[in-house]
């Protein structure tokens, strides 16, 4: 069965379900999602997921948001995820539903004004659920991921296409004390 483009999620509301070759209640047929690594029994999972805003906001807008939003909850900082890298998710019936996602680069933007500052050692965690109804902005800056993705089925290759977000709650924990040697000079083309 050929794959289709799913509208999942449709102006914050669940629109519809990726789906195996056995079509759930209430829908007619499948939508061709079954996928697996060789050896593996297939299941609906992403091949290519793209995040979509009706109303895109630039990067400075989003930092004046961000920085509004800290006021108004009454904290010091936000804290600004300029880079991450892979994660996982824990999700499913008996599971503790929740992800875990490895940042390169993250800030903390201060609501007074003062330089932005470098944090070390933040994973950003979380329920999938509860991050979805935090999501309050987007961004016009989409940027594209691929990279491999392990479940029941196996691991597949999959891309992400996601704008900048903004997020009015996240929560964080301390990364495990690390060994790495920090760089002394920053990557070749950053500023």
């Amino acid at each position: 069965v050929k794959a289709e483009r799913v509208d999942v999620v449709v102006n914050g509301k669940l629109n519809d379900f990726l789906m195996t070759r056995t079509p759930i209640d209430g829908h007619p047929r499948t939508n061709g999602h079954a996928r697996a690594s060789d050896g593996f029994d297939p299941v609906s999972r992403q091949s290519n997921l793209v995040i979509e805003t009706s109303n895109p906001k630039t990067p400075e807008e989003l930092r004046q948001l961000l920085i509004e939003e800290v006021k108004k909850q009454g904290k010091e900082y936000g804290y600004f995820f300029k880079e991450v890298t892979s994660g996982f998710t824990f999700t499913g019936k008996g599971a503790t539903n929740s992800f875990n996602v490895t940042p390169l680069e993250v800030y903390k933007v201060f609501a007074d004004g003062r330089p932005d500052q470098l944090v070390r050692g933040v994973d950003l965690i979380g329920t999938p659920l509860s991050m979805f109804s935090n999501i309050i902005y987007a961004g016009n800056d989409a940027r594209v991921f691929t990279g491999m993705c392990g479940a029941e089925s196996g691991s597949i290759p999959v891309t992400a296409i996601s704008p900048t977000i903004l997020v009015n709650k996240v929560e964080t924990q301390r990364k495990a004390k690390s060994q790495d040697i920090l760089p002394i000079l920053p990557a070749p083309g950053t500023k």
